[in-house]
């Protein structure tokens, strides 16, 4: 019978306990590594200070747009079509005659479908729905413009959003803004701690979005008289940065 060689069990054994010490030692190595910081903004080893400015312009908007439509139900789809056509082109025509130009009328919803009964199994009828939206560049004219779209056939008005055109200027101005007031917080900080703050090392803005205003669906006008009254109040457009500045 053919013995084993004891000298080879002893080196297989050496040999596991050799790599089980190394893995131990990494293991370990890895344990008490120290933890790397997140890269910060700024300049590494310099001392600095990180403050958020916000900056707000309230302005009057000159611009709405309102969706206006027309809904019209018959007993077949080809009578509430040809209605609904009619007041449509009424409707579209009284919006050009008050001085409304064509690019700022776009057809913005269009919309067939069946009417049924009251257990809602049998159709009686179609319901013919087409919608505008008309971009208002005089807010003078909106009441009379909402008055007398409703007297030519219009009985679907949905909520008016005010903008400002050039906001592209007004959003300039709110950062212009935000920087002031992020300076501002910078040196008061820096005051309280016995430094002071020197040049800026990173700007960035802060992207956000501004609330819409809307105005509650009208149905039909309360027929002749005064226009319709639209309020169109202040808007308020605001800009966000974050500066980081070297603290001396």
């Amino acid at each position: 019978m053919e013995k084993r060689s004891p000298s080879l069990n002893s080196a297989v054994i050496g040999a596991l306990l050799i790599a089980i010490l190394a893995l131990g030692a990494a293991g370990a190595s890895l344990l008490i590594r120290p933890t790397t910081a997140q890269a910060q903004p700024g300049v590494t080893g310099m001392r600095q200070i990180t403050v958020i400015g916000t900056g707000e312009v309230r302005i009057a908007p000159d611009t709405a747009t309102v969706q206006i439509g027309v809904e019209t139900t018959a007993a077949t789809t080809q009578e509430a079509l040809a209605q609904n056509t009619a007041q449509a082109n009424a409707i579209i025509e009284q919006i050009k005659a008050l001085g409304i130009a064509e690019k700022d009328i776009q057809t913005s919803g269009f919309n067939i479908y069946p009417t049924y009964n009251n257990d809602g199994r049998q159709v009686t009828g179609y319901t013919v729905s087409n919608q505008v939206s008309v971009t208002i560049r005089n807010l003078a004219d909106a009441g009379s413009l909402l008055d007398n779209v409703v007297q030519a056939g219009a009985n679907r008005i949905y909520g008016i959003n005010f903008s400002v055109a050039d906001s592209n200027s007004v959003l300039s101005q709110a950062r212009d803004n935000a920087i002031v007031d992020a300076k501002a917080r910078a040196e008061q900080m820096a005051r309280q701690a016995g430094a002071s703050i020197g040049q800026v090392l990173v700007i960035t803005e802060i992207v956000g979005s501004g609330p819409i205003v809307p105005m509650p669906m009208m149905e039909r006008a309360n027929g002749a008289g005064s226009p319709v009254p639209v309020q169109a109040g202040e808007q308020s457009y605001t800009a966000q940065v974050q500066v980081t500045y070297e603290l001396r």
